[in-house]
């Protein structure tokens, strides 16, 4: 919708968050998709075209879909990043934001920092890891998708995550919080997030398409 200066403010305020959950999204999901790229072809050693030199037909589709780049497991991951990861994590530290400018003091002081840093990995980060472990399944089971395979999926890998996360991110959110200005943010949690990111999608596939 344009823009139009006789609009109520209400409406301003609706088109500037649509704006802003689209730019995250987008923002996510253009990392997301550099990651797993990067994690499939660099981490992974997969080719962009396949080695059918394997004289076995069956093992030969085996052999090409372990070592050739996956271009749907990328749209998987760009599409979480379009749609879960960027507008969650816009709200959730927008909310944080404005709970700690609420309790008074300055933003960068010690003790809201570890505050932030505390909220950020107990309670906005789990919910996330239980969304998209099972959004993914979703995503690569399609049709056929089994909740109780999903399911078992989800209590499988979101401990792994959260406690690896437990390592990484209050480490990165200590530095983000306490001296990266507002301005350069954005390409900061871009930058960290998508060390992370090719994390989670190398440890999403590592065991191979379980079902």
């Amino acid at each position: 919708q344009p823009y139009r200066l006789y609009d109520p403010p209400i409406v301003h305020m609706m088109n500037l968050f649509r704006s802003a959950v689209v730019k995250a999204g987008l923002q996510s999901a253009s990392i997301m998709t550099l990651a797993d790229m990067t994690t499939q072809l660099l981490v992974e050693k997969r080719l962009f075209f396949a080695n059918d030199q394997t004289p076995n037909p069956k093992q030969q589709v085996a052999a090409v879909q372990e070592t050739t780049y996956d271009p749907i497991r990328t749209l998987r991951w760009a599409t979480v990043g379009l749609t879960l990861h960027g507008p969650y994590f816009l709200l959730s530290f927008g909310k944080l934001d404005r709970l700690m400018l609420g309790g008074g003091g300055t933003t960068n002081s010690l003790l809201v920092v570890a505050k932030k840093t505390a909220i950020a990995q107990l309670v906005i980060f789990p919910p996330y890891l239980v969304a998209l472990f099972t959004y993914m399944g979703v995503m690569e089971q399609g049709s056929g998708s089994n909740a109780n395979k999903i399911m078992a999926r989800v209590q499988d890998r979101v401990p792994e995550a959260f406690m690896s996360g437990c390592v990484f991110w209050p480490f990165a959110n200590c530095i983000n919080f306490a001296l990266v200005p507002a301005s350069a943010r954005v390409p900061y949690l871009a930058s960290v997030g998508g060390l992370w990111n090719g994390y989670l999608s190398y440890m999403n596939a590592k065991r191979g398409e379980d079902g």
